[in-house]
């Protein structure tokens, strides 16, 4: 018999091991999508009719709309472009959270600083761009000052502007204009919430065609106490099970209103804080699968979120034992973390990183993601406040101890000089 066949839309060269792994199973299609214009997708849809693709999966930001257009037209079930509105909008999506912090709308084009400055009831906080990604277009704002100055620099990035209502433009193309939200704004204010007490978490799950919310698997992000991020543990190592249950009914909660808008078929994936006080809360979500966990669930429980993705986006069954239930019912597994390695200072990329230890990484197997090459110069326009990704590197280890203590050894050896500011959270100590 013939193996099934699926189009993964634009992988990254990362996934390539991915792709041969599932290639047992599967037969991958390797496609790339560029525009949302009718036309390209008419005629990604009759290639993927010539070919017998029976669905196409999209893992990272650029790809989740190109995922429902072409799912759609082979006539799959997909999110709607109204739940997809909600989960591209960091506003919108905080209006459906039950018991949420502090936050408001801001829209500099439509209020005046004075009337933003007014509403704002909690200082310092968080201002966000409601549609960017990739950490872009977020500030901390301490004083009226701060904020003027963000809001003037939106209003005469028109270029910004245009890009954004083009976006939204095809995002709603078809939808009843009677049905959207009111308040569709550029910018959200929320809570600053302290990294150093609140422990983030990024969620798995998927909405079967019929709307059931199903739930897959769990990770924690691990920040340094400066708030730059350390790196993406499998599963989490800071609660246990006994959070299951609260979890999942947070979960069913937010999302079963995300799913009563249409988002059917496809996995999301929901970051939220824990709180000390044990409460939950949003931090955002993202209509699509993590791509960079596959190989978490993978390496810690054998399960293939690609090829998941694909089978559920197909309609077909996908397996019910998912890292989440193995978790749960403690199955054997692994723990992987995704290390992370920025930089904070200019100048060639071989001069922070010792690329002969990183060259003995790959040859003893461990999978290394190269978001910047090794000839690559960094310089103060590439500078962010958690600076520049270098590299993702998946360790894998038999405990929780273990993890910390080859993460502590890949950080020591992979610098040619310590970094600065990068101070471990106490329960990352060995």
């Amino acid at each position: 018999m013939s193996k099934p066949s699926y189009g993964f839309l634009s992988p990254q060269p990362y996934m390539q091991s991915a792709i041969d792994e599932m290639s047992a199973r599967i037969d991958v299609k390797v496609m790339e999508a560029k525009t949302w214009q009718a036309d390209e997708i008419a005629a990604h849809v009759a290639d993927c009719k010539d070919k017998g693709i029976r669905s196409v999966g999209g893992f990272a930001q650029k790809d989740a709309f190109h995922h429902i257009l072409i799912n759609e037209g082979l006539g799959n079930a997909a999110p709607s472009r109204l739940s997809f509105l909600y989960c591209m909008n960091k506003y919108l999506m905080r209006t459906l959270e039950t018991d949420p912090f502090y936050f408001d709308y801001v829209d500099p084009l439509k209020e005046s600083d004075d009337e933003i400055i007014a509403k704002i009831t909690e200082w310092p906080f968080m201002l966000k761009n409601t549609s960017l990604s990739l950490g872009r277009g977020i500030f901390k704002i301490e004083t009226p000052q701060d904020l003027r100055e963000v809001l003037k620099a939106y209003r005469e990035d028109t270029d910004l502007q245009n890009l954004i209502a083009s976006q939204y433009a095809s995002y709603l193309d078809g939808v009843d204009p009677a049905s959207l939200p009111e308040i569709i704004p550029p910018f959200v204010a929320e809570r600053l919430v302290d990294m150093n007490k609140a422990i983030e978490y990024c969620y798995e799950g998927y909405v079967t065609p019929e709307g059931k919310v199903v739930h897959y698997a769990l990770t924690e992000e691990v920040y340094f106490s400066n708030h730059q991020a350390l790196g993406y543990v499998t599963p989490p190592i800071s609660i246990d099970r006994s959070m299951a249950d609260k979890i999942e009914a947070w979960i069913e909660d937010y999302m079963g209103k995300i799913a009563a808008l249409g988002y059917v078929g496809q996995f999301f994936n929901i970051e939220f804080w824990v709180m000390p006080d044990g409460a939950i809360h949003l931090v955002e979500i993202n209509p699509r699968a993590a791509h960079s966990y596959h190989y978490n669930y993978l390496y810690s429980f054998g399960s293939s979120l690609y090829e998941d993705n694909f089978r559920l986006a197909a309609g077909q069954a996908v397996e019910e034992r998912t890292p989440w239930v193995k978790w749960r019912e403690a199955d054997p597994y692994r723990f992987t973390l995704i290390a992370l390695i920025t930089a904070k200072e200019i100048g060639p990329v071989s001069d922070i990183l010792d690329y002969d230890y990183v060259q003995e990484l790959e040859r003893d197997g461990i999978l290394v993601r190269h978001t910047r090459q090794r000839d690559d110069v960094l310089s103060e326009a590439d500078m962010t406040a958690a600076g520049v990704m270098l590299l993702q590197i998946w360790l894998v280890a038999d405990s929780k101890e273990e993890t910390i203590a080859k993460e502590h050894e890949l950080r020591r050896r992979i610098y040619r000089r310590p970094q600065r500011d990068a101070v471990y959270p106490s329960y990352w100590d060995v």
